[in-house]
């Protein structure tokens, strides 16, 4: 029996769903976090859209279109190698970061007049996938079971929110403040995603008597990266595994989280 009293942030989740003492702080973090995921994609689709209308028109958008189902092919598999070999925290890092660094370099080969239509294109659809589902296998790995039924509803909110605010966003900015400029503060956005990201993380490391929480610190395993041949222990590989495998046979599968491409 829990006898820690609830908190202002939990009593206020409680309209809407269950919540024990000490789940508040989690479940707002995450919904901050998958927040403001979704304001930096809908902020980068007008971006795309813009790049590749100037870089080739409707027809090269259909053939990049094409493209990135093949890339994702590639994009899965890599995805997997890295899980293998790095424990969870450092792996969303790499990935994140990694993102972070190609929106500014993005900017600058922008300011040098690069043509940039049809790689910024795959390039989004690869981060469409890859931050979303790394952000609901986070999620997963975090909660169990009864605290996912529980408190995802409330998490999936911020993800509509932030796709209704980053459309909104993007609509005011564009044009003042101009295409590139949008690709620093999606950059800037993605950053403050791994702050939260890590601090939700070092909340999960305190001293728990929930068995199935993973160890973050240990290395997932190529097992745990490849589950289809052996079974999977860690939540986290499995989930990310599967929502990469997926959608990267079927490219339109798994946009449910991030909305549909219209």
């Amino acid at each position: 029996m829990n006898n820690q009293k609830k908190n202002p942030v939990e009593r206020l989740l409680g309209l809407f769903t269950k919540v024990e003492p000490g789940e508040g702080t989690t479940c707002l973090l995450l919904t901050l976090n998958v927040f403001a995921l979704l304001t930096t994609y809908y902020i980068l689709k007008p971006v795309r859209e813009a790049l590749i209308l100037v870089g080739g028109g409707a027809e090269i958008k259909s053939y990049a279109a094409a493209g990135q189902g093949l890339l994702l092919l590639g994009a899965v598999p890599l995805y997997g190698i890295l899980a293998a070999r790095f424990p969870r925290r450092l792996l969303i890092n790499l990935v994140t970061l990694f993102f972070v660094a190609c929106l500014v370099a993005f900017y600058v080969l922008a300011q040098i007049d690069v043509p940039l239509g049809v790689v910024f294109y795959l390039w989004v659809g690869v981060f469409n996938l890859m931050v979303i589902a790394q952000f609901w296998a986070f999620a997963n790995d975090v909660y169990t079971v009864d605290m996912g039924n529980r408190l995802f509803p409330v998490v999936a909110f911020g993800a509509s929110a932030g796709a209704v605010f980053g459309s909104a966003l993007a609509g005011k900015l564009i044009e003042p403040v101009g295409v590139y400029q949008l690709l620093l503060l999606s950059a800037g956005l993605l950053a403050l995603t791994l702050l939260v990201t890590n601090l939700i993380d070092r909340r999960d490391r305190r001293p728990s008597g929930d068995t199935d929480v993973v160890i973050a610190d240990e290395p997932l395993g190529k097992e745990n990266a490849f589950p289809w041949t052996q079974s999977c222990d860690s939540r986290f590989a499995g989930h990310c595994f599967w929502r990469l495998r997926i959608t990267g046979l079927f490219p339109g599968f798994g946009r449910c989280p991030l909305g549909e491409d219209r």
